[in-house]
């Protein structure tokens, strides 16, 4: 049972069998985890303001719930687990011995534009693997994060006995910048991509069109050799995982105007936080609005903070997942 009558947009209370059914949930994925060898930390829900102003962009920023304490100190509730725990972890990490197999599970507070679906206070379980850098070649590091975001989705959507349909979407954070920097006006191209405004595209760019209507360039290379080796890699291991999964019906796509950065609006393509560096990906249940995950590489962010390491990682909606094994 939840109830939102009385509470503020975008939270809710929830009551007896849905509160049990979510703590079963999260205990089952937590085991699941432990047995893959993923340590767990507890973040605070509290933390300073600063120490991610030079790490997340307008729309990251803004989508923080901010204020100031009784001794006149700037603090945000947690709205990403991500950077919390690579500020925490990045003075620490030449005493600490790596790789590191993390997980954390909690409550994140976050603005979100208002629609159905759409929760500001969220439940979530995510992952974080840290390697001893440089960047090796290779998408090794995220295909094991995928692999172990596909196996907790699939095992929990198999063990509700009915059918689901799961659907990955996998992009490349950046992969678009340039294109939507030569844009007359970037802000609002970038926008139209991700609404994915056939007309506005189309009177701006034929290549943002075909991008929006076949997901990526059907020669990669129009967005650069570098940008165009990546993005064909990235065709592969579409088709890597698909066969990797194929008995469970997975359906693995590549969709560049999924990722699309650069309009600042927080979500309108639901990866505004620049500290993505590389494959990112997204997945859905049967063609459910709003994803139940989402995870990337983020090798940027800890070099942000001063540490050179290899970093990607993934975080699952509970409360998005329960309801789309229980619905």
């Amino acid at each position: 049972m939840r109830i939102r009558a009385g509470l503020p947009t975008g939270v809710s209370a929830v009551l007896f069998d849905e509160a049990k059914a979510r703590r079963q949930l999260e205990a089952r994925l937590s085991d699941e985890l432990v047995s893959w060898g993923c340590q767990e930390v507890l973040l605070p829900i509290v933390d300073y303001y600063d120490p991610y102003h030079s790490v997340l962009d307008e729309g990251g920023k803004s989508s923080l719930y901010r204020f100031v304490d009784r001794d006149g100190e700037l603090l945000a509730l947690r709205g990403d687990p991500t950077p919390m725990l690579a500020r925490l972890l990045a003075p620490k990490l030449g005493s600490l011995s790596l790789p590191l197999k993390l997980f954390y599970r909690g409550d994140i507070v976050r603005y979100q534009e208002p629609r159905p679906g759409r929760l500001r206070e969220s439940a979530h379980l995510g992952v974080e693997l840290i390697e001893r850098g440089p960047r090796p070649e290779g998408p090794q590091l995220e295909l094991t994060v995928l692999e172990m975001f596909l196996d907790l989705l699939s095992s929990e959507l198999q063990r509700s006995g009915s059918p689901r349909r799961l659907e990955v979407v996998l992009g490349l954070a950046g992969a678009l910048d340039e294109l939507v920097a030569d844009a007359s006006d970037s802000g609002a191209f970038a926008l139209a991509i991700s609404r994915r405004d056939r007309e506005r595209v189309r009177s701006e760019n034929e290549l943002g069109l075909e991008i929006i209507e076949h997901g990526y360039p059907r020669n990669p290379e129009r967005l650069g050799s570098a940008v165009g080796s990546q993005v064909e890699r990235l065709v592969q291991t579409a088709g890597q995982l698909e066969q990797r999964y194929g008995g469970s019906g997975l359906k693995v796509h590549v969709d560049l105007a999924e990722f699309v950065r650069g309009h600042g609006t927080g979500g309108g393509a639901g990866l505004d936080h620049m500290y993505y560096d590389g494959i990112v990906f997204r997945a859905y249940i049967d063609n459910a609005s709003e994803a139940v995950g989402n995870g990337g590489r983020y090798d940027k962010l800890f070099a942000e903070l001063g540490s050179s390491v290899a970093a990607a990682g993934f975080s699952v909606g509970l409360d998005h997942l329960l309801q789309a094994v229980s619905g």
